[in-house]
This record gives structure tokens, sequence and C-alpha cells, in this order.
């Protein structure tokens, strides 16, 4: 291939690039909406209407995939300051998705989990988890062995220089 195709070809897989992290970012955004759409769906408009916002429902599925994890473990978790965790968890508290805990021996750290309906929300973030994987998983399939393993390459190159 000459220097010209070379650069075509580079610049039509960046163009193809931009196009699909434009859709990632855009399917983010509706995240929290496509969930709305379920808790509906599914029943739990008590769910609905409480407004629960992204970084709500990604609190609850912190909590729900984790035992016994306090504000500092959350934070940590989903890179987020002690204090918007604190303010986030305040709300949950609030809504009774969550529940506070105390361990006997130590009365100052506060353990959260999930109550009966924080665990109905958490359901359906897997839920959506699952769709949205399911749709990888069709794509994916179209691959041999050898195709996987040098998209899996290109990913790993890509992660580790973002």
């Amino acid at each position: 291939m000459n220097k010209e195709n070379a650069k075509f070809e580079m610049d039509l897989t960046i163009n193809k690039l931009v196009t699909a992290f434009e859709h990632i970012n855009n399917s983010m955004d509706s995240h929290g909406d496509e969930i709305k759409n379920l808790l509906i769906q599914y029943n739990h408009k008590d769910l609905y209407d409480m407004g629960l916002m992204l970084s709500e429902i990604h609190v609850i599925d912190c909590i729900g995939k984790n035992q016994l994890i306090n504000a500092t473990f959350i934070s940590k978790e989903l890179n987020m300051t002690k204090g918007a965790i604190s303010k986030i968890t305040s709300k949950l508290l609030k809504k009774e998705l969550i529940k506070g805990n105390h361990l006997e021996n130590n009365k100052k750290e506060i353990y959260y989990t999930l109550t009966a309906q924080g665990k109905e929300v958490f359901k359906v973030h897997e839920m959506l988890h699952k769709i949205e994987s399911e749709k990888f998983v069709k794509i994916l399939s179209k691959y041999d062995k050898e195709e996987l393993g040098i998209i899996s390459s290109f990913l790993d190159d890509l992660i580790s220089e973002l």
C-alpha cells in the first residue's frame, strides 16, 4: 500500500473511531433514561417517580456489587470525592434505597447496604448492562479468534494511551 492510500485508510479509521466514541458518549448520556424506561416497563413507577440521578444509580450499583462498603470505598471505586458520595448517600438514605449500618466494634464508620427497593434498582441496572453487553457480543461474534486478538490488542493500546 502506498503512502497516500495508507494515510487515507488511517484517516478513515480515525473518523470511524471518533464516530464510535460519539455513539458511546450518547449512549452514556441516555443510560439514565434507559434505566428509567426499564423501571416503568417492569412496573416500578414508584422508583421512577423518585427521579433518580445517574450518579445515585451508580452508587446503588457499587453497593449492590460489594458487601460492607463505606463512603471511602465508594468514592475510590467510582472516582468521586467523599463529599459527593456523602451527598448522594444522604439522598439515597432519604429515599430509603439504602441503609446505613454500624459494625458492633466500630460505631464511627457507616457501612451501606441496599433496601428491598434499592435491590430493585440494582437489578434493573444490571439488566441494562446485560442488554448492552449482548450488543457487543453480537458484534464481536462476527470475528474469529485471531481477529479478536487484534481487536483486544488495539483496545489495550487505546486504554493505555488514553
